[in-house]
């Protein structure tokens, strides 16, 4: 009998680590501004950089994805502040993961993707090229959205970096029907020009604008920021007029502040183990068998006689291995509760044989005393049953 060693316990016990108390176990700030050209997305994103970049105390680059050549542009802001700026200018995703993994390993604390739109972009068409197809077909859109899962909308969230990223945006239309029968397209709003799910990634999500205001000989020109989405409604639903990074101050203060390390414990369970192919099942099958036969043998092997008391004691073990009398019952259940009540079977028996001789029962190794409260720890002792109630008439 192979007994199970703490290591390939399959679900967490009670007495596990496995919840602990909530803390800030990703101190690291993760934006996006988006909107149509001229709005001031890369500007913006750029002024909470330095912002950060002097609250965090980095002495490390800021370094910009530049998917646009126009980094250059910022030359002077970053001069301005004194803090040193690093470039890969690309559009290619291969490129991006590069950075985000040299980062990570500590060459700088901010990274600037200008813009997450053309990564996007430029990644759909790497597909057709490998494929050699001019158009996706539909069964290839589950390919291309899992590789940028893995490659982009993970790694943002995970890496230990702060991350500001751009986005230009499109039309969101929605049909609608008139009073007359006839379907129309109604713009609804915007959105980003990413992976559909791109903007759940980030804790706040902004929407960029240029308004324009003439009266007279007067004109006025400002961008103008509203904040779509913001972790913990400190600044959801915000507008700001040409924002600085005072004004998402508050929301980065809140992601960054009290960090604290990670303590998952045991480590996080791959989600494929609940995934039961078709030779899993016939694997399952064959195991539930071979322990129905490792039990039935083992009971037949100390008790051979068909005689009433011997038959007796074979059902008392099933009870108190799994707490039914009927083997149909028994025929029913999952390999891994049989391999247990095989087990508790065993100890059946030794008591039995121990009390028969008027001898007390072994006491239990340490490995033993660990995989019994193991099993007991799994096990749902059954209710009894409430006691019928004599009526008074």
């Amino acid at each position: 009998m192979q007994t199970l060693e703490r290591s390939h316990v399959p679900t967490a016990t009670k007495d596990e680590n496995f919840f602990t108390a909530i803390g800030n176990t990703k101190p690291f700030f993760k934006a996006a501004f988006e909107g149509e050209p001229g709005t001031g997305k890369s500007w913006s994103a750029a002024l909470v950089a330095i912002g950060l970049h002097k609250k965090i105390g980095s002495k490390k680059p800021v370094v910009l994805i530049d998917t646009e050549k126009a980094a250059k542009f910022l030359v002077p802001l970053f001069e301005e502040h004194g803090i040193e700026a690093m470039v890969r200018e690309t559009h290619s995703l291969a490129d991006l993961v590069t950075a985000m993994k040299l980062c990570s390993e500590g060459y700088s604390d901010i990274m600037v993707i200008d813009s997450i739109t053309h990564i996007w972009m430029d990644f759909q068409e790497a597909y057709k090229r490998k494929l050699n197809r001019q158009n996706f077909q539909i069964q290839d859109w589950m390919a291309i959205k899992s590789d940028w899962n893995r490659n982009f909308s993970i790694p943002l969230v995970q890496s230990p970096i702060h991350i500001i990223a751009t986005g230009r945006v499109s039309d969101r239309m929605e049909q609608e029907v008139d009073e007359d029968g006839r379907k129309e397209f109604t713009k609804t709003g915007v959105k980003m020009q990413a992976e559909k799910n791109a903007a759940y990634e980030f804790d706040v999500l902004v929407l960029m604008e240029r308004h324009e205001l003439i009266q007279r000989n007067k004109r006025e020109v400002w961008r103008q920021a509203t904040v779509l989405k913001g972790r913990g409604n400190l600044l959801d639903g915000k507008v700001f007029k040409n924002p600085t990074y005072e004004d998402f101050a508050p929301a980065v203060e809140a992601v960054i502040k009290n960090p604290s390390e990670a303590r998952f414990s045991p480590i996080e369970r791959d989600a494929g183990e609940l995934i039961r192919t078709e030779e899993d099942k016939r694997k399952w099958v064959l195991e539930r068998k071979r322990w129905l036969e490792e039990i039935e043998g083992y009971l037949v092997s100390v008790w051979p006689s068909t005689g009433a008391q011997e038959k007796k004691n074979k059902t008392d073990a099933l009870e108190y291995a799994f707490q039914t009398r009927s083997w149909s019952a028994i025929e029913a259940m999952r390999p891994d509760v049989l391999e247990d009540g095989y087990t508790r079977i065993q100890e059946f028996v030794q008591k039995k044989i121990a009390e028969l001789k008027g001898e007390e029962a072994p006491e239990l190794t340490p490995d033993q005393k660990f995989d019994k409260d193991l099993r007991d720890s799994k096990v749902d002792k059954p209710k009894k049953p409430a006691k019928a109630v004599k009526s008074g008439k």
